[in-house]
C-alpha cells in the first residue's frame, strides 16, 4: 500500500479513473469540478454552469471563451500575486493566495470538458487538488463515481 492509497488500502482515484467507463470518468470530472468551484467560492456563472450541468446541454463557443479569459485573467492576477510563474509554483504556495486557487478550480471545470474523459477526470482531480480540495473529498467522489 502507498501513501496515496490512504488508510484503506483503496487504489488512488487516478489510478481509477484510468480503469473507469467513460462515462463514469465523465461524471467524475464535472463532480469534481463542482467540488473544486465550491472549496475555492468561484463566483463566475458560466464556470458554475458548466460544472453543474456537465454535458447535459452543449457548451457554446461564447461560453468556452469566456472560461478560457477568467482562467486567464486569474492566471494573471495569481502570477502579480506570487511574484512568479503559477506553474512553477507548488500547491501550498498557490494555495496561500485566493485567485490563485479560484484559477485552478476554473482550470478543473476546463479540464472537465476535454475530449476524453479519462483525461478530463485525470486533469480535473489535478487542478481540483491543486485548488486545495481535500483528498479525502476527491476519493469519495471516487468511491461513488468510478
Amino acid at each position: 500500500m502507498t501513501a496515496e492509497d490512504g488508510q484503506t488500502g483503496e487504489p488512488d482515484p487516478r489510478r481509477r479513473i484510468k480503469r473507469s467507463q467513460p462515462g463514469r470518468a465523465r461524471r467524475y470530472a464535472f463532480r469534481i469540478a463542482r467540488l473544486a468551484c465550491s472549496v475555492t467560492g468561484v463566483r463566475d456563472h458560466v464556470a458554475l454552469d458548466i460544472a453543474q450541468r456537465g454535458l447535459d446541454r452543449p457548451t457554446e463557443i461564447a461560453e468556452l471563451v469566456r472560461l478560457w479569459e477568467l482562467e486567464r485573467e486569474l492566471e494573471s492576477a495569481c502570477a502579480a500575486q506570487l511574484g512568479a510563474d503559477p506553474s512553477s509554483s507548488s500547491p501550498a504556495q498557490l494555495q496561500r493566495h485566493p485567485v490563485c486557487v479560484e484559477a485552478r478550480a476554473v482550470a478543473a471545470v476546463i479540464a472537465a470538458l476535454r475530449p476524453d474523459p479519462v483525461m478530463a477526470a485525470t486533469e480535473a482531480t489535478r487542478e481540483a487538488l491543486a485548488a486545495g480540495c481535500a483528498w479525502g473529498e476527491v476519493k469519495a467522489a471516487a468511491d461513488e463515481l468510478l
